[in-house]
C-alpha cells in the first residue's frame, strides 16, 4: 500500500508563493533597455525627490524637466564655448607665420617699422623682444637656443622687467591675446630698462 499522498493545494500555494521559485534565477531578464532605463530612472526620482512617480504626470513632467536641464546646458556651452563643436578647417591660418623665432640676420629696427607702418603690433611686440634677446646673448646674460621657452630664459636673466616683458610677449604669441599699442609700448619701456642696467 502506497503512504504518500500528494496534497494538490498545497502544492499550488507553494508554486503561487515566490520564495519557492527558483526557477526565476535561471529566466533571463526579459525587459530591453529602454524599459530598464526607465525603471532606474522612475527608481532614482522616487529616491531622489522622494515624488509620488505612481502618478504618470508628475513623472513624466519630471523627466521633461530633467531634460530640458540638458538642452540648457548644452545650448549654454554651444552658445559660449562654439569651438567644443567646431571642426577645424584646414584653411585657417593665423594671423601671423608662425615661423621659428631666430635672433640672427635679422634687421629688427627696420622689422618693427614695417610691422608698426602695418599696425601690426603682434609683430611689433615679437620682433621687440627677439631684439631683447639677441642684446642679452651678445651681453652674455643668456645662452640663446632656438630651442629653450620665454620661462628659461626669465629664470637666466632674472630681472622683474624681463620677467614682465616675456609676459607680455607670452600673452599674445601663444596666449591668442589681441596685441595694441599700449602693449607695444610698454615693451618697448622695458626693454630700454633691461639694456640699460
Amino acid at each position: 500500500m502506497d503512504t504518500l499522498q500528494l496534497d494538490s493545494a498545497l502544492i499550488a500555494q507553494w508554486k503561487a508563493d515566490g520564495r519557492y521559485d527558483y526557477d526565476r534565477e535561471m529566466v533571463a531578464d526579459s525587459r530591453n533597455l529602454l524599459e530598464w532605463i526607465m525603471e532606474w530612472l522612475e527608481e532614482f526620482i522616487r529616491k531622489a525627490v522622494n515624488a509620488a512617480t505612481e502618478n504618470d504626470v508628475v513623472f513624466y513632467t519630471l523627466v521633461v524637466l530633467g531634460a530640458s536641464l540638458v538642452a540648457l546646458v548644452g545650448w549654454l556651452l554651444w552658445r559660449y564655448y562654439q569651438r567644443l563643436f567646431m571642426k577645424a578647417e584646414s584653411g585657417d591660418t593665423l594671423d601671423y607665420d608662425v615661423e621659428q623665432d631666430t635672433i640672427y640676420g635679422i634687421d629688427f629696427e627696420a622689422a618693427i617699422a614695417q610691422a608698426l607702418a602695418e599696425n601690426d603690433y603682434r609683430q611689433a611686440m615679437r620682433m621687440v623682444y627677439l631684439q631683447t634677446l639677441k642684446r642679452l646673448s651678445d651681453d652674455g646674460t643668456i645662452d640663446w637656443q632656438p630651442s629653450k621657452t620665454p620661462m628659461q630664459y626669465v629664470r637666466q636673466v632674472g630681472r622683474r622687467e624681463f620677467a614682465e616683458l616675456s609676459r607680455l610677449f607670452i600673452l599674445v604669441r601663444y596666449g591668442n591675446h589681441e596685441a595694441n599699442e599700449s602693449m607695444f609700448l610698454q615693451m618697448k619701456e622695458l626693454r630700454q630698462l633691461i639694456i640699460n642696467n
